[in-house]
């Protein structure tokens, strides 16, 4: 458990850097060709990204739902109970971070398509 909330601090904090080595990017204009790149490289490392929180939250979750099972088998109801709302509890916050994660991916498609329009009007 402590080894996938780890990850998870860790992939957030790669998340963090490239984040910010985007924005000082996006500060820095360049070339239309070298925004457009810069958005793509961005979309690729929010998509790893996603897929490594959606797998320390899948793992997270069995962990949970295993525990859940190991506590019913011994007969103890009540830390069965409490698993079953943390797992609850567990998958709203995950289930908001894959939201949040969706909508930075999407905020960053939009950059890119403005990024290509921009550059093909300027092309004309």
């Amino acid at each position: 458990m402590k080894t996938v909330k780890f990850l998870m601090i860790l992939i957030w904090v790669i998340f963090m850097a490239l984040a910010s080595s985007t924005a000082c990017a996006k500060n820095d204009p360049g070339t239309p060709t070298e925004e457009i790149a810069a958005d793509k490289e961005a979309i690729n490392s929010q998509r790893v990204n996603m897929k490594s929180n959606a797998e320390s939250a899948k793992a997270e979750e069995q962990a949970v739902r295993n525990e859940i099972r190991e506590a019913r088998q011994s007969g103890d109801a009540e830390t069965a109970e409490a698993l079953k709302k943390r797992l609850r509890t567990t998958h709203r916050e995950n289930v908001a971070e894959r939201r949040q994660d969706k909508k930075t991916l999407h905020e960053a498609k939009k950059e890119l398509k403005r990024d290509v329009r921009s550059a093909r009007k300027n092309r004309r």
